[in-house]
């Protein structure tokens, strides 16, 4: 390959110069990312994902730049905006599928109640999910001026698969085992804030249930028996 794009008169020293000139700066879709996100245009198509776009968000990359966007200030009479954290810890070992329920039993819980449940589950990454629970609140506290690190809740928690490495064990009779050693990343994100709790942040598990009942009973009671005198 290399004889065909340099010809045999063309020296070592010639080729690595042209290696040189070439230019390894990463470019993003023609341009470099934004370090900060103001205004309307927080979440730029070639960054983080919006609502109209096809990629499925939770890279590592962008789940940090959440945390340099810049709001504009709340004008009088508006909602006031909430303070939050985004943190994850990448490349656990570990596999998603197992993990995930750890994820979502969390949801919705305050912060020091998910540090405790964690502290007591068998499963041994539950200690790293804590420990990064532990990081994002510190972080919270001291480079998002949350006023208290304990008047915080996990409004998301969820698990990314992040590398596979095969590898291969011996077997007798020259037979080989593959073997898979599974990683993930591990995203969450911290609220300031009263825990809404599950119903609060799925709602009621079964909200049409009464009305079901009610319109099943109004059913029952207004049927008729045809030909009779009643």
């Amino acid at each position: 390959m290399l004889r065909k794009l340099f010809p045999q008169q063309t020296t070592l020293s010639t080729t690595i110069t042209w290696f040189r000139s070439l230019s390894i700066t990463p470019v993003y879709h023609g341009r470099p990312p934004p370090e900060v996100f103001t205004g309307s245009n927080w979440q730029p198509p070639d960054t983080i994902r919006t609502d109209h776009h096809p990629e499925p968000i939770g890279v590592p990359d962008d789940w940090d730049k959440y945390n340099r966007v810049v709001y504009p200030p709340a004008a009088p009479g508006e909602i006031q905006r909430t303070g939050y954290v985004h943190h994850c810890r990448t490349y656990i070992r570990g596999n998603i599928k197992k993990y995930w329920f750890l994820a979502q039993m969390i949801r919705g819980m305050s912060i020091d109640e998910a540090i405790k449940q964690l502290s007591f589950h068998k499963l041994p990454t539950a200690i790293k999910m804590r420990e990064t629970l532990i990081e994002a609140q510190e972080m919270a506290v001291k480079e998002h001026n949350i006023e208290y690190k304990s008047n915080l809740w996990v409004s998301q928690s969820f698990t990314k698969r992040a590398l596979i490495v095969k590898g291969l064990r011996r077997r007798p009779k020259y037979n080989y085992t593959a073997l898979h050693y599974r990683y993930f990343h591990y995203m969450v994100r911290l609220e300031e804030g009263p825990a809404p709790g599950k119903e609060g942040l799925y709602g009621p598990k079964y909200p049409e249930l009464n009305v079901r009942l009610e319109k099943r009973l109004e059913h029952l009671n207004n049927r008729k028996l045809l030909g009779t005198i009643a």
